[in-house]
């Protein structure tokens, strides 16, 4: 159906078939809330699941081009900077793709929430009062905020820094009914740290390297028009309008009629000074915006005043 989706599940509720099947029918992310690397916190937070089955969840998950999603809980019962790095110690083993971290609230319904009606004498009518969630550190004696604002800076320093060498560790399993999902897989990756929300976070170090090495990942298993066009701007930025142009003409093999790989072909063509040759992949585009823009800008640099000017009156009505 050519169609791409999430899902958030439980560690101990996925197996290789089911991921395969998933993976087959468009899922591209699986979220699984991990909470803490201490088993300590996770029984005092009754999350009944065991280290070992959260290692295989992950491990499998990312074999078979879905990225995984560790959700981390931060500021919990016995909570220490002990506990902390066994969070990033686990994150370290598992090598999530995506990680969110939280501060613990306590919700009606958990345990949680009956130990602070009980410690402070409160009843349900404290929703009467107060509109935000309460935080359990604002509970507990033995945290602060600043102690709680460092846990967390901690944790996503830690995760951003080492995320390069997660992404090294990939292993995707060798099933060719699997190629075109598994360039897929890598060029939306590369895609997050080329202009996503990767490629903004100053704690991960060459985000731009990482990207084009995802890119080529991608076409090693399979033509992928995103990994193209994505190899293709990146060329562009480092000013290398000749490869630039070879990857595109490349892509265009494949995607003949995609607007957005002529395009940024044509654009490569205009900084060789190659104008006629810009103008043809242009011109296929008449109804785009982006194509008539360039067309435009192309002329004038050719010295045709008339042609661009007729094509910047056309981008006025459009």
């Amino acid at each position: 159906m050519h169609i791409t989706w999430a899902a958030i599940s439980r560690v101990d509720d996925v197996s290789e078939e089911s991921l395969f099947w998933m993976r087959k029918a468009g899922c591209i992310q699986i979220s699984y809330g991990v909470e803490s690397g201490s088993e300590k916190i996770r029984k005092s937070l009754n999350k009944k699941i065991s280290t070992p089955a959260i290692k295989k969840a992950f491990a499998l998950t990312q074999r078979y081009g879905i990225m995984a999603r560790a959700y981390i809980i931060y500021g919990c019962p016995q909570e220490s900077w002990e506990t902390i790095q066994e969070s990033i110690d686990l994150l370290n083993e598992i090598k999530p793709l995506n990680a969110i971290f939280y501060i613990l609230d306590i919700f009606p319904g958990t345990q949680l929430y009956e130990d602070y009606k009980k410690s402070s004498n409160a009843t349900d009518d404290i929703w009467l009062n107060r509109v935000e969630d309460i935080m359990y550190f604002e509970t507990d004696p033995e945290l602060s905020p600043e102690l709680i604002l460092a846990f967390g800076k901690k944790l996503r320093t830690g995760f951003y820094g080492n995320l390069p060498a997660y992404i090294d560790a990939i292993e995707l399993i060798d099933e060719k009914e699997l190629y075109p999902q598994h360039s897929d897989f890598f060029s939306r990756l590369a895609m997050t740290f080329d202009h996503g929300d990767y490629a903004r976070i100053e704690d991960i170090p060459d985000n731009a390297k990482i990207a084009e090495s995802l890119y080529y990942k991608a076409l090693d298993y399979f033509p992928n028009q995103r990994a193209f066009l994505g190899l293709g701007i990146l060329m562009q930025k480092n000013k290398d309008y000749g490869t630039s142009s070879e990857l595109l003409l490349r892509g265009l093999e494949h995607f003949p009629d995609d607007s957005q790989l002529n395009i940024c072909l044509g654009v490569s063509f205009m900084n060789l000074q190659q104008y006629e040759n810009a103008l043809t992949y242009f011109l296929r585009f008449p109804n785009v915006k982006e194509a008539v823009y360039f067309a435009a800008n192309c002329y004038k640099m050719a010295g045709d005043a008339e042609r661009a000017m007729i094509l910047t009156q056309k981008l006025q009505t459009m």
